[in-house]
């Protein structure tokens, strides 16, 4: 089974050399459609979505068949976002359940006019996880988009996302999405050495290969922040892909989509 985990790029007033959003547009439904002629990509993670592009991600997921799971609204500064889940209608596919952690202090997860934004964050930050069984296994998917302004918001929400993990019995448990830190550096140290029985499948084991999902167009520096929590002990039983157009112009985000592979 395959997991497509992308950040689209909610915003719509950007200075070049970002294309604008038209051919953003344009080109992640180009870009999403061919990715999606591979059956086995089973579920779909969106970040950064709102209602800029909701429209956009209904129609990818109608036009290839798949279902969108319950929606959690998060309040931003600016307009509302959302982790989007979608999972292809297959009928050997059965959804359990669907489920919202909060990042901040709050325990479970509060509507809109409710939230607050803890922890010096940017925005109300979740992770919605759905269980699934598939060919007689379980799995429990979590789709995050992390802060990208505070640290503590970062180490906090994924703490607890993973604590969550801990209590489901399922054969697959992992947490995957733009995660706004880089693999390596340390806010992910610090995470791994609170949860150590994750690790992170960031990078292209089978080839060697060595790439960035964010690529900021040249703007910003180029880092690989898009990337997977899972359980140490199956770290293995995980490929990781990044799906690089030729022309950086090209691309739908300022991200790159990802795949992750359960073998």
């Amino acid at each position: 089974m395959k997991i497509l985990s992308y950040n689209i790029y909610g915003k719509k007033d950007v200075e070049l050399p970002t294309p604008n959003w038209e051919i953003r547009q344009e080109n992640l439904y180009h870009n999403i459609n061919t990715i999606l002629q591979d059956e086995e990509i089973k579920v779909l993670c969106f970040q950064e979505v709102n209602e800029n592009n909701m429209e956009l991600v209904n129609k990818i997921c109608k036009e290839n068949n798949f279902t969108i799971t319950q929606k959690f609204p998060m309040r931003t500064r600016t307009i509302y976002q959302y982790n989007i889940i979608g999972i292809r209608n297959d009928n050997k596919i059965e959804i359990k359940y669907v489920h919202c952690i909060p990042h901040g202090k709050d325990e479970t997860y509060k509507t809109v006019e409710n939230q607050i934004i803890d922890y010096g964050m940017s925005d109300y930050r979740t992770t919605v996880f759905v269980e699934l069984e598939y060919k007689q296994k379980t799995y429990l998917i979590g789709n995050v988009h992390t802060d990208y302004k505070s640290a503590e918001g970062i180490i906090k929400g994924m703490v607890k996302s993973l604590t969550y993990m801990d209590n489901s019995n399922a054969d697959y448990k992992l947490v995957i999405g733009d995660m706004n830190m880089v693999s390596h550096m340390n806010e992910a140290r610090t995470i791994l050495k609170q949860k150590e029985n994750y690790s992170i499948i960031s990078k292209n084991k089978k080839d060697n290969i060595v790439d960035n999902s964010y690529h900021g167009y040249g703007i910003n520096e180029s880092v690989n922040v898009d990337f997977a929590f899972v359980e140490k002990l199956k770290e293995n039983d995980y490929e990781y892909q990044i799906i690089k157009q030729k022309d950086i112009f090209k691309e739908g985000s300022d991200h790159r989509p990802i795949i992750l592979t359960v073998k």
